[in-house]
């Protein structure tokens, strides 16, 4: 890490995690603590001529992106720019692909970047103001430390419709410890956006987990 404040917001997301454990409740962790972050709106399912949620992306490879190995496949990301990355299927697949992209990229973007992960990635609306305003107060000027950077297990989409989709991420750190992050994203502008937590929700965006699901979708990172 290249200074005490870049140090800080890495360590973010695991001390999210062993708050949960402490049960702590409050909405600072979904105000900054984006990483690795649900109003239902309709339902989806595996059944005849539903969405296919357990349908895995394609021809995944890895890219680093800030010490951070994140998936790309068929699905999206197609672009990529100054530190944002846009375009993504409509689709299960793409959404969680979104999903989790959008999470990683936010939490970890350099200070020349995080503005563009802002306004290409996460929908308008006060929860990313109040985000914004919170992230100029820090610094990340290189990348995640292995001490900190997570690394992808899979996901499940606990709900899908074709404008909204909840997606938690499942994600293991260098001390073996296992989170699960409950994220939404919703159809916006032709492509996923990630949906920030209202800051004033005290739900949860991340909680420390023992043993994953057996019915997660296996989207591994290499070690």
């Amino acid at each position: 890490m290249n200074s005490t404040q870049t140090r800080s917001e890495h360590t973010v997301t695991r001390n999210a995690v062993r708050a949960s454990r402490r049960g702590a409740r409050g909405p600072t962790a979904g105000a900054v603590g984006v990483v690795l972050l649900m109003a239902a709106v309709g339902c989806g399912g595996d059944g005849d001529g539903g969405p296919k949620l357990a349908a895995t992306p394609t021809h995944v490879r890895w890219q680093p992106f800030q010490g951070v190995a994140l998936p790309h496949a068929e699905q999206g990301p197609k672009k990529e720019a100054d530190g944002a990355a846009t375009g993504f299927e409509h689709s299960p697949p793409g959404a969680a692909l979104a999903a989790i992209i959008h999470t990683v990229r936010l939490s970890v973007a350099a200070d020349n970047q995080w503005s563009k992960v802002v306004a290409m990635e996460v929908v308008p609306g006060t929860a990313r103001d109040e985000w914004s305003v919170n992230r100029v107060q820090l610094s990340i000027s290189g990348s995640a430390s292995v001490e900190y950077a997570p690394r992808l297990l899979g996901y499940k989409i606990i709900e899908y419709s074709d404008e909204r989709s909840g997606v938690d991420v499942y994600t293991e750190y260098s001390d073996n410890s296992r989170a699960v992050n409950h994220t939404t994203v919703e159809w916006y502008g032709d492509d996923w956006r990630l949906r920030l937590p209202d800051p004033e929700s005290t739900a949860r965006p991340i909680e420390a987990v023992d043993a994953l699901p057996t019915d997660i979708v296996t989207l591994e990172a290499p070690k």
